[in-house]
């Protein structure tokens, strides 16, 4: 009763008048820090927690001082600490998402951030082991890091032991504490690389890996998630934890995560459960895919160890697995190829490892237009496939069974090479594909072949016929090559208008495929250029691919197909004829060609911008590297046409108009496809190949001003082409000198930094011992008082006892005093 009556009198004012909330907040802020009593105190901070809401901005005034200095003065009361910790919360969180009530946060953690003892009283507290002291401390900070990330994170950085009690917080048995613990974690290491070291060497990756395996891996709940995004906070870009997570054969557990065990109701493993994919599910392992591409991220110190272990370690296998002969949902697979793709990415044992795979492909998704009644019959005639066309010789077996007989049955499917599959998958060979995991596929296709040029080689002579008298014509799922792949997707679009309507990248894909087999490769050029169709025996005229290709751009252009089917065959051209005089050739030996690319650039045509400006760049390729001596149309043939019918100004206008527009400059290394734009049922945003992009940006220069040269200035080309190549290596030899000194420097801070690292641990071992130290001292100190306050007590026992006995003493005296026994004795 008493301490509901300190509560109400709090609240009243003199003769129990009403008081206003100002006032009340005074007094109440008065009596905590003023009052002598313990209870009084506690009364007050529980009366004021009770205002905290509806008197916010009373209390800002004069409270937050007050609450702080009670936090200091009573921390170990738990009532007064889970009432204090409770008010400042309040306070700092808003309300609303109002700029007023934000603003208002934000001030009154600026004010308790302002003393960084306030923040080290915080983590002071997380000592206590009751649950509700524990749990409104994390609370309070979960709610200041939101507000001052920066701020927080110097205060936690000045305490000697703050980051060691933050980190026991996952070894908390109460799941609400540790997982609260976790989510402050996140937030606190997401950008600071001090508070990162701190945390790794805090043994980190040991406790968060076997978080994720008590939860059960990728089959856990969201708890795995967070600790997938707190390991990856401290990894992302940070070298010397990166090292650690690789010392410590952490990347060796990787492939564990990858594993699940299913128990059904009975307590068995239910081995069919591992394919069914919740959402949560798929969430968990896209996060151990983002951890795997975090640890490979292109042009890092660290990339190159980090992928040597990958595939020791067999994670290079899993995610090929993964990708292709799963039943994970799409959006996982996508972030299997991208993960993939970083893992190959200029790694030729990686590579080869990839080149060499074999996989039994998983069934492909059903086509959102596709039902169980459709899947029963035949599919019908698919855009995929070859017209009667120069493209159809020969090739019209590999294409005409996009879908094999029976495979709706879930029939297993033949083993194949798992690169085919995923040409297979980019040039939609798949129409349940969503666009998604075709750019991703296209993306692994882009690092199989970078900077690899035999691999480029054997992929340029897939692009060959299969003989007419293959044995494996008669199976059901005829054998398939990437040439046969991407060659009818190429020309696939013209046999279906209402495909090439709705779905121009079956053929874009194919573009981009092709082009990176061409990519500076000239052995790989003269292959293709070496291709042709038609059967001159039945009276066919022999056609070479790279006339084939420009008939379907023709065809495209005047067919009003969409922009990006011209866009892809222009780009594809452009690559090809690059500083390769036999391909123009080639391509100029049809004099329609020049003429189709004229009509395209002059001033009077209608075509899309972009379109223009590729065909530009198209025909300056071809007036510039038009150096065969038997050209049928040479270069003082094509300089008057450019001159006189388009003009110089105008010719660099469309080049430039290409470089300045919107989707060319969007374009990214990693062509990604926005999960609105999936949603929303329309075509993704993608127009340009971010290779062809900076292959554009680089040559273009050149390419304008070549137009102005005479066309008989070769050995002025010839010796131009010399100064930039000696300036070039003049250069090359400049940077790899800078190189050389830098990696020295590096070397040298890299060994000062794994000595102040481990000095760093070395000092929090030491500092922990200390602390242990400190601890046995202090139980022993508390053992000694209480032995002392034991002593004391028998002390005072006894020297009552000593009273009573002289008590007793004396009245026995007394006693024979008056009975005269004891006079006699007396001396």
């Amino acid at each position: 009763m008493d301490f509901f009556a300190s509560g109400l009198n709090a609240l009243r004012g003199q003769k129990g008048q009403h008081q206003t909330g100002s006032e009340t907040v005074d007094r109440l802020c008065e009596r905590i820090e003023h009052g002598t009593l313990l209870e009084d105190r506690r009364a007050s901070v529980l009366a004021l927690k009770a205002c905290a809401r509806e008197h916010k901005r009373d209390i800002a005034t004069r409270g937050v001082l007050v609450l702080c200095k009670v936090l200091r003065q009573d921390s170990m009361d738990i009532d007064i600490s889970k009432a204090v910790l409770e008010t400042l919360t309040v306070l700092c969180q808003p309300d609303s998402d109002h700029e007023e009530s934000r603003e208002f946060a934000l001030e009154m953690s600026n004010a308790f951030l302002q003393d960084a003892g306030n923040v080290a009283i915080l983590l002071d507290m997380l000592e206590e082991s009751d649950f509700y002291v524990r749990f409104h401390v994390v609370s309070l900070m979960s709610v200041l890091v939101l507000n001052n990330t920066p701020r927080l994170q110097e205060c936690v950085l000045t305490s000697p032991m703050g980051m060691s009690r933050l980190m026991a917080l996952l070894d908390d048995r109460r799941e609400i504490i540790r997982n609260e613990g976790l989510l402050l974690l996140i937030s606190l290491t997401e950008s600071n690389a001090d508070l990162q070291k701190i945390v790794a060497f805090e043994n980190a990756f040991e406790r968060l890996l076997a978080i994720i395996d008590d939860e059960g891996a990728i089959s856990g709940g969201i708890i795995v998630q967070d600790c997938l995004q707190l390991v990856q906070n401290l990894l992302r870009y940070n070298v010397s934890n990166q090292n650690y997570f690789r010392e410590t054969s952490c990347i060796q557990r990787i492939p564990a995560l990858f594993e699940e065990e299913t128990i059904d109701d009975s307590g068995r493993h239910n081995y069919a459960g591992k394919d069914v994919w919740s959402d949560q599910k798929g969430n968990n392992m896209i996060m151990v895919l983002e951890l795997i591409r975090v640890l490979v991220v292109p042009d890092h110190s660290n990339t190159i160890p980090n992928q040597k272990s990958m595939y020791q370690c067999g994670i290079l296998q899993l995610l090929i697995d993964l990708s292709l002969a799963s039943s994970a949902p799409q959006r996982v697979k996508a972030s299997a190829f991208y993960a993939l793709a970083e893992l190959i990415r200029l790694n030729k044992v990686n590579q080869d490892a990839l080149s060499k795979a074999v996989i039994t492909p998983a069934h492909p998704p059903l086509a959102p237009s596709e039902n169980l009644s459709s899947s029963l019959t035949p599919p019908g005639r698919s855009s995929a496939q070859l017209s009667r066309s120069s493209f159809q010789s020969g090739r019209g077996s590999a294409q005409g069974d996009r879908f094999p007989h029976g495979y709706r049955h879930l029939e297993p499917r033949e083993r194949c090479p798992a690169i085919v599959e995923v040409v297979a998958i980019a040039v939609g060979q798949y129409p349940g594909c969503t666009y998604s995991v075709r750019a991703a596929a296209t993306c692994l296709f882009q690092t199989f072949v970078l900077e690899n040029p035999d691999t480029q080689m054997v992929l340029a002579t897939t692009l060959n016929p299969p003989p007419e008298d293959n044995p494996n014509t008669a199976s059901n799922e005829k054998p398939r090559s990437p040439g046969t792949l991407l060659l009818g997707a190429l020309q696939g679009w013209q046999d279906d208008a209402e495909t090439a309507s709705t779905d121009p990248y079956n053929s874009w894909f194919a573009t981009v495929l092709f082009s990176h087999i061409l990519q500076n490769n000239a052995r790989a050029k003269a292959i293709a250029l070496a291709i042709t169709f038609g059967d001159e025996e039945h009276g066919e005229d022999p056609v070479s691919l790279i006339h084939a290709i420009a008939a379907a751009l023709m065809v495209a252009v005047k067919g009003r197909a969409d922009v990006r089917v011209a866009l892809g065959y222009l780009a594809l051209l452009c690559v090809w004829c690059y500083d390769s005089p036999k391909s123009i050739k080639d391509f100029l030996s049809e004099g329609a060609h020049l003429q189709f690319l004229i009509e395209l650039i002059s001033p009077s045509s209608k075509e899309d911008l972009m379109v223009q400006g590729l065909a530009a760049f198209l025909l300056g390729i071809c007036y510039e590297f038009n150096w065969e001596q038997d050209a049928l149309i040479s270069r003082a043939t094509i300089q008057p046409i450019i001159l006189s019918r388009i003009g110089l100004d105008h010719f660099a206008a469309c080049i430039t108009r290409v470089r300045e527009s919107k989707p060319f400059n969007a374009a990214v290394p990693f062509m990604v496809v926005l999960p609105s734009e999936e949603s929303e049922g329309r075509l993704p945003g993608l127009y340009f190949d971010y290779s062809f992009v900076e292959f554009m940006k680089r040559t273009f220069e050149r390419t304008q001003k070549s137009i102005t040269l005479s066309p008989d200035n070769r050995q002025s080309q010839q010796t131009s082409s010399q100064t930039t190549n000696a300036e070039i290596e003049i250069q090359l030899a400049s940077m790899q000198s800078k190189v050389t000194t830098q990696n020295a420097e590096m070397e040298e801070l890299r060994a000062a930094l794994d000595e102040s690292q481990r000095m760093l641990a070395q000092q929090a071992h030491e500092r922990q011992e200390y602390e242990r130290e400190l601890a046995e001292m202090r139980e022993k100190l508390r053992e000694s008082e209480a032995r002392h306050t034991a002593l004391e007590r028998e002390h005072e026992d006894l020297l009552i006892c000593l009273a009573e006995q002289d008590e007793e003493l004396t009245v026995v005296k007394e006693r024979l005093l008056s009975l005269g026994v004891g006079g006699g004795h007396a001396p």
